[in-house]
């Protein structure tokens, strides 16, 4: 009896659990993947609600997943060809670094590295080097 109680836990474990358990270039990729798509409820799924936003080294941005969503809604409503292309991903335990060339904001293209740090299968921090 406790052996089909263990497998009926184990069978409905939350998508949370299954998040911690997510390595961090899984969580990022599917970060980068729902910023393409421009799919705003996943790509906010990918951030701890207490997410902070740095320009490096130490600039705040931003601070909190209602202001990313705020944000990142404008962007992509104001930006619908955004698009941000991955040139090189370096991960080290739980940070990701990621450079990226940036497009489809009018005729503009930037180059950027972001720095991800997660914890516990969600994006908690970023700095971004431009």
């Amino acid at each position: 009896m406790k052996y089909v109680f263990f497998i009926v836990c184990l069978l409905g474990q939350t998508p949370a659990l299954h998040a911690q358990q997510e390595a961090p270039e899984k969580v990022v990729q599917r970060q980068l993947e729902a910023y393409n798509a421009q799919n705003l409820a996943a790509f906010v799924a990918t951030y701890a609600d207490s997410i902070e936003i740095y320009r490096f080294p130490n600039k705040l941005q931003m601070q909190g997943k209602a202001a990313l969503e705020k944000s990142y809604g404008e962007l992509f409503k104001n930006n619908p060809n955004n698009y941000a292309a991955l040139l090189g991903r370096i991960v080290q335990g739980n940070t990701v670094i990621d450079q990226e060339k940036v497009t489809g904001r009018g005729d503009r293209e930037v180059r950027a590295t972001a720095i991800y740090e997660v914890k516990n299968g969600l994006i908690r921090r970023v700095w971004f080097v431009y």
